[in-house]
């Protein structure tokens, strides 16, 4: 995993694996999905200074490698992604039966209601991702404070795809 403040990205061939120092500091560590390279790397970097270990990757091709190698404490996931995307790899975890939480993150658009409730299509993704289970939904642009208080009660209550 990557040092505080560094970003690592995963590939299909990154064969690197723990050693028995870096498995002795055992941080939460968090797999970053988003094909938007620059807001993957600002996500990574911000949860990496809050102390997690944090990977990044660029499909849900890609994750799904990283996971194979490392399976993560959380996973933050874009919905929309060429190719395997947000709601493809929460259904991959399920088939192939891996509980790890999942918060996704969308710039889908979304309706503000008459009492200034915020919702989205209900045939989009992030209406899907809720109702497999997400931990959280973010909307782009989300703050820091609510990204990192979602992966905190992800890790605290464990939450995951049913």
């Amino acid at each position: 995993m990557a040092k505080t403040g560094e970003v690592q990205w995963s590939s299909p061939i990154d064969a690197s694996g723990p050693t028995a120092a870096a498995a002795q500091e055992r941080r939460p560590t968090v797999l970053v999905v988003d094909d938007d390279h620059a807001f993957c790397e600002t996500i990574a970097r911000c949860l990496a200074q809050r102390g997690y270990d944090v990977t990044c990757a660029d499909s849900g091709e890609v994750a799904a490698v990283a996971i194979g190698e490392q399976t993560p404490d959380v996973i933050v996931t874009d919905v929309r992604m060429p190719g395997m995307d947000g709601i493809d790899l929460m259904n991959w975890l399920r088939d192939n039966d891996l509980d790890i939480p999942v918060i996704v993150i969308s710039g889908e658009h979304v309706e503000e209601g008459e009492f200034g409730e915020k919702t989205a299509d209900a045939e989009g993704g992030m209406a899907a991702a809720a109702q497999m289970g997400a931990v959280s939904v973010l909307h782009k642009p989300f703050g820091r404070a609510l990204l990192e208080d979602s992966v905190a009660r992800a890790l605290t209550y464990g939450i995951t795809l049913h």
